[in-house]
């Protein structure tokens, strides 16, 4: 990946905030290759019955949507909306995993999709429970530990909603909406864009794991996104102690 947003953790990009260059990179190159994803997902429009009820249709449904939700979190960032960006983000990871475990070469794997085809919710544990089976405890721990961190967006936790607050006077809370100008923290929106960053990486490998696209059409769009020159950063790296 081409801007240093690509890859970067999300603590380290809320420690070092203003790359507001290789932010605005980033949000180039997200957007083209997510337009470009959208744009090939496309052309399977008129081709899935209304009745049907196929693993095909179904990855192309999700599949759809788990790229125009993270279009969305770019635009919505762009314009420094992190609100709505932020609850898209577990959504995204819930999507992603649903689509791995609809192709997981187990009998659960049939009774999920027929659960997503008659409208019922499948938990994101179902889902925790197969990787425990293929890849460990620890593996399933760490993507639920993952999951929740995120859902604090959506459960609007103290913390969540603490990153739409700076302090004024005697460290006295101010919302980013009560001046006519927007006053967001650069360290919520640098934070979110790294988030944000990550969950391309995954829907676009989950793209190609599950087939819907091939690796070689997600490379071809990756590239073209890709700009040929990496903004170079402005500030040394400072970690949250000041070093």
């Amino acid at each position: 990946m081409t801007s240093i947003v690509w890859g970067r953790h999300p603590q380290e990009a809320y420690d070092n905030p203003y790359e507001y260059e290789a932010q605005a990179q980033f949000l180039r190159e997200a957007k083209a290759l997510l337009n470009d994803l959208n744009l090939q997902l496309d052309t399977y429009t008129l081709h899935y019955h209304r009745d049907e009820r196929t693993l095909k249709k179904a990855t192309w449904m999700l599949s759809l949507d788990l790229v125009d939700g993270l279009l969305e979190c770019a635009l919505l960032l762009e314009e420094k909306r992190h609100r709505p960006a932020a609850r898209l983000f577990r959504d995204a990871v819930e999507t992603i995993d649903l689509l791995k475990l609809l192709h997981s070469p187990t009998p659960r794997a049939v009774e999920v999709l027929n659960q997503w085809y008659e409208n019922i919710t499948v938990p994101h544990r179902v889902y925790r429970e197969y990787l425990e089976e293929i890849a460990g405890d620890e593996a399933a721990k760490a993507r639920k530990a993952y999951f929740d961190e995120l859902s604090k967006f959506t459960h609007r936790t103290y913390r969540a909603l603490s990153d739409s607050y700076s302090l004024g006077r005697d460290n006295l809370l101010v919302h980013d909406s009560h001046s006519k100008q927007l006053i967001v923290l650069p360290q919520t929106i640098a934070a979110y864009l790294a988030v944000l960053s990550d969950l391309i990486v995954q829907a676009t490998d989950c793209l190609a794991q599950t087939g819907v696209l091939s690796e070689e059409a997600i490379a071809t769009s990756r590239s073209q996104a890709l700009e040929t020159h990496t903004v170079p950063r402005r500030f040394a790296i400072r970690s949250q102690n000041g070093n």
